[in-house]
């Protein structure tokens, strides 16, 4: 008995030995800083590969441009936004800096969110203002070259993506020379050409709401970056923070 009373002290002292906070922080770090963004990003991904499946199988014959690039080439380029983050998030490295606080995850997560949500399950609502026939194109044409210009910062900010403020590499080359929040810049005009298909009151609201989340979101991340990257200033200082030439 008393050899049996001695090992299970020991193998609780083994168990307490393993789960130590380094332990279980793995495991959160497994969790969601890989699992889940790779899944969110994954499952995006499948909605939009499935629509352009659906345009393809129900697209009559000689369709015309504008709605080859709104229901195909648009829903495409989304699918690789969203499909590229996925293994990005699943390889990516531990972060230098990170800023967990409620208010940044709020607003990481409403940001990457927003869209989605409108664009999939809440649908744009009453429409507020009619629109001539060309207004459609000239969103078509303004929503692909924001996903276009969104997979040329995921080029360059590769392994160091986040959906909460985190810090791994100062990103400096390409759209990043540009201005400060390029991936930011993309996805508001992306939105704002969807907007512009379909003025719903639905998606004016949101659109109002993710602009705002995506401006708090950039503040966390320039302040953490700061912190964590002394060089952030001279780059913050000669770059613009979100409009070329202007802002």
């Amino acid at each position: 008995m008393p050899h049996a009373t001695s090992a299970l002290a020991a193998r609780g002292t083994s168990l307490t030995r393993r789960f130590t906070p380094e332990y279980w922080a793995g495991l959160r770090w497994l969790a969601f800083g890989r699992a889940i963004p790779a899944v969110l990003f994954g499952l995006m991904g499948w909605i939009q590969l499935a629509r352009v499946i659906t345009a393809l199988q129900t697209m009559p014959a000689g369709a015309g441009a504008t709605r080859i690039g709104d229901k195909v080439v648009s829903p495409l380029l989304y699918t690789m936004f969203c499909v590229i983050p996925a293994v990005l998030y699943m390889t990516r490295p531990k972060p230098k800096a990170r800023d967990g606080r409620l208010m940044a995850r709020v607003a990481a997560f409403t940001g990457t969110l927003m869209q989605l949500l409108v664009g999939t399950f809440l649908g744009t609502g009453p429409v507020l203002y009619g629109l001539p026939p060309v207004t459609g194109g000239i969103s078509v044409v303004i929503t692909i070259v924001s996903f276009t210009g969104a997979l040329w910062s995921l080029a360059y900010l590769r392994r160091s993506l986040s959906i909460i403020p985190e810090a791994r590499r100062l990103a400096t080359g390409g759209p990043y020379g540009i201005v400060r929040h390029p991936l930011y810049l993309f996805e508001i005009m992306a939105a704002l050409g969807a907007l512009g298909a379909a003025p719903g009151l639905i998606s004016a609201l949101s659109f109002v709401v993710f602009v705002g989340m995506q401006m708090v979101r950039a503040g966390y991340e320039e302040r953490l970056l700061a912190g964590a990257f002394p060089e952030y200033a001279d780059y913050a200082r000669r770059t613009r923070r979100l409009i070329p030439f202007v802002w």
